[in-house]
């Protein structure tokens, strides 16, 4: 294998990784969001049930996410320009 094949490899992976990290910040950040949503309508349906823990749950989520997003961001300026 020569050199530029061992950089068109190196750039295919890492388009590859920039496309599963970018699906997966998309739907772990859709999950969060319809969880809110369903803990949010629990709550409405039933005032009396106490939604704290579950809150906190989803809200645990927030700085791994946002960390996730933040690699995503940085990642997608290692992409390999087109040829």
């Amino acid at each position: 294998m020569s050199a530029q094949d061992d950089v068109n490899a190196a750039a295919a992976a890492i388009t590859n990784a920039v496309a599963t990290l970018s699906s997966v910040t998309t739907d772990l950040t859709a999950a969060v969001t319809a969880i809110q949503a369903e803990i949010a309508a629990l709550k409405d349906a039933n005032p009396g049930v106490d939604t704290t823990a579950l809150n906190t749950a989803v809200e645990s989520l927030s700085a791994p996410l946002a960390a996730l997003q933040a690699a995503d961001t940085s990642v997608q300026g290692l992409e390999a320009p087109p040829a």
